[in-house]
């Protein structure tokens, strides 16, 4: 081998990028435990501190949205947040003062005095769910834990561990799976986050476990996930042959306490082609944000990767102007991961979307400037060009 050529070589090992997730970027500093973080259409950012406070970050500096009387015993507080599909109203879960019930509140995005939309939610100070999410076809969804009496799970009648659809008035939509119920889906714990599908119109939901088997769960209408019958995956050992409802598996299971907190997808409609579509959620107990890639009906895991370690625990995450937002116990923070100007776009729930992976992409997002262009990509080229340079220096014809 030539110098040259060896040289060459050297630089290829120098400038090949490691796969790695994107370095976030603070942008909202100084909050007290933001549990909740939502996107109108027009990009503003709405996050909830736990204490009681809905934020609203649109250029300047915060503004408070409302503020809502609540308690923080153990879990309890003001959780999830959701914006209504036409931008006019900001939905939040919180439990009620006296900690006897959740509730989720309605306020204008403008601001103003928060109404109760749903009440007497079941309620303690562990295991009270918080998620809240709009569906394609306009209800609202929400998520409730079972407050630590593991008989509601299985009641479609009685509240409790359980997905709820209603109206946006809090009403219960004629066309529910069970009957006159508010329950969409049944036999969940503590299904402590929500989020919804953008290419399937599915909600997911992160489910906290006993002392293991913490789950991700893609929610079905009528479904039922089998708690307290069986946690995990389904053995011979917990029949689940006469349920309520539908029976489904975990679509991740982890034997292994993690602590999962908030889900979101990269929307394809605004995500760079390596990600779209793919779904995050983050863990309070491992510090982590996992990337999970879904099969082409949305059902089944292909590929579930810790994309990013976090030096603290992350509560929420959401997909907005910018990319996924993921917040701490104290800030909310960024990866860009999103095309700029293609935010607010909305794609109609069809079918998956087929990106085109690049081999850059096997493992984790890499860096990327402001306008989306991978930086990493950048190095490749150079390295390329070097080495094409390098090459023909080194096989050029010479005098002996």
């Amino acid at each position: 081998m030539t110098r040259p050529l060896g040289a060459a070589i050297a630089m290829l090992f120098v400038f090949a990028p490691v796969a790695r997730a994107a370095e976030p970027k603070t942008v909202a500093g100084g909050l007290q435990f933001p549990a909740g973080i939502a996107f109108d259409s027009a990009g503003t950012m709405f996050v909830t501190e736990r204490e009681g406070r809905i934020l609203a970050f649109d250029g300047g500096d915060p503004r408070v949205v409302a503020s809502i009387q609540t308690t923080t015993s153990g879990e309890a507080g003001l959780l999830g947040i959701a914006v209504s599909p036409d931008d006019r109203f900001v939905y939040a879960f919180a439990t009620a003062p006296d900690g006897a019930s959740n509730r989720v509140y309605r306020v204008r995005t403008s601001g103003g005095d928060a109404e109760i939309v749903v009440d007497g939610m079941t309620a303690s100070s562990y295991h009270n769910g918080g998620g809240v999410a709009f569906g394609p076809d306009g209800m609202l969804y929400v998520s409730n834990g079972e407050g630590h009496n593991t008989s509601r799970s299985q009641d479609p009648d009685e509240l409790g561990g359980k997905i709820y659809r209603l109206t946006p008035d809090g009403k219960i939509p004629q066309d529910n799976p069970f009957g006159g119920s508010r329950a969409y889906a049944i036999g969940l714990r503590n299904p402590f986050a929500l989020t919804i599908d953008p290419v399937s119109g599915a909600p997911f939901v992160t489910e906290n476990g006993p002392e293991s088997h913490d789950e991700v769960n893609r929610i079905d209408a009528g479904g039922n996930y089998g708690w307290p019958i069986t946690s995990g995956p389904a053995t011979e050992a917990n029949d689940t042959s006469g349920l309520t409802g539908e029976y489904h598996d975990p679509l991740l299971d982890y034997p292994e306490i993690i602590v999962p907190t908030g889900i979101a997808f990269a929307d394809p409609a605004s995500a760079r082609p390596e990600v779209a579509g793919d779904l995050f959620f983050a863990t309070f107990g491992d510090q982590t944000i996992h990337r999970v890639r879904l099969n082409d009906a949305r059902d089944r895991a292909v590929e579930d990767q810790v994309w990013f370690r976090s030096s603290e625990p992350v509560i929420a995450l959401a997909w907005g102007p910018r990319g996924l937002y993921y917040s701490t116990p104290g800030s909310v923070k960024v990866f860009t991961l999103a095309q700029r100007g293609a935010y607010g776009v909305r794609l109609p729930h069809t079918a998956a979307p087929s990106p085109q992976r690049s081999l850059l992409d096997f493992g984790a997002d890499v860096g990327g400037n402001e306008d989306g262009f991978p930086s990493a990509l950048l190095l490749v080229g150079a390295a390329v060009v070097v080495l094409i340079a390098t090459l023909g220096f080194a096989f050029w014809p010479r005098r002996r």
